[in-house]
């Protein structure tokens, strides 16, 4: 599981396990940091997919284009 997909689901689940063991604490340093670590693979795949839906081609291929 290399993807993206899959390493925010790796991430994802090492959260949940951090914060278990931490008790809930969602602000202790170990916990911040994978969650710092989830938030940017997150908006790297929201990025890269507001860039596909913009692009000449995306709009091409929904029959949108010259709208």
């Amino acid at each position: 599981m290399n993807s993206i997909s899959g390493q925010i689901e790796t991430l994802r689940q090492k959260l949940l396990e951090t914060v278990d063991s931490y008790r809930g604490d969602f602000l202790h340093p170990n916990v911040l940091r994978i969650s710092q670590e989830l938030d940017s693979l997150i908006v790297h795949v929201q990025r890269r997919n507001q860039q596909q839906a913009q692009s000449p081609d995306a709009c091409r291929e929904s029959g949108q284009a010259g709208l």
